[in-house]
């Protein structure tokens, strides 16, 4: 597994479903919060998440078959993991100097670092192309003669 460095510490990459999360462990000590302030503020604000978007909760049988064993402590019964999204609206809650750099340096060094499989889903922005003021411009674009 790859790692990123932020606010001073080694982050382990985790991926899951072609894209990066966090747990709450990682977001606790990233923002060198007390263990258990991420969990706490995701329940406390959990109306305001979608599951499958911003954060999904997986089963320890889940967790081993994704290989997630490593993430969670031994013997976890459950775990949730948090989208870039997810993360983004959590980090809402923390308010201080240090949550804006943090979050700073997740977004451009952790989540800007896709996965190989999310750089392969990339868009290429079209080419600009022209504006017109006439629906002539535009017939004249697709083909269509003067009539």
């Amino acid at each position: 597994m790859s790692q990123v460095t932020i606010n001073g510490q080694a982050v382990t990459v985790i991926e899951y479903a072609g894209q990066r999360v966090l747990t709450f462990e990682m977001i606790d000590t990233i923002h060198q919060r007390p263990e258990g302030t991420a969990g706490r503020n995701f329940r406390e604000n959990r109306e305001h998440f979608i599951e499958g978007e911003d954060f999904v909760e997986m089963t320890a049988d889940e967790i081993r078959r994704q290989s997630l064993t490593a993430v969670f402590k031994p013997r976890t019964p459950k775990g949730i993991i948090l989208t870039e999204s997810g993360y983004a609206m959590l980090a809402k809650s923390f308010t201080d100097d240090l949550a804006w750099q943090v979050q700073r340096q997740l977004v451009r060094s952790y989540f800007g670092g896709k996965s190989a499989a999310a750089k392969k889903l990339r868009v290429r922005k079209p080419a600009v192309l022209p504006t017109f003021k006439t629906g002539y411009g535009i017939a004249k674009l697709l083909g269509y003669d003067d009539n």
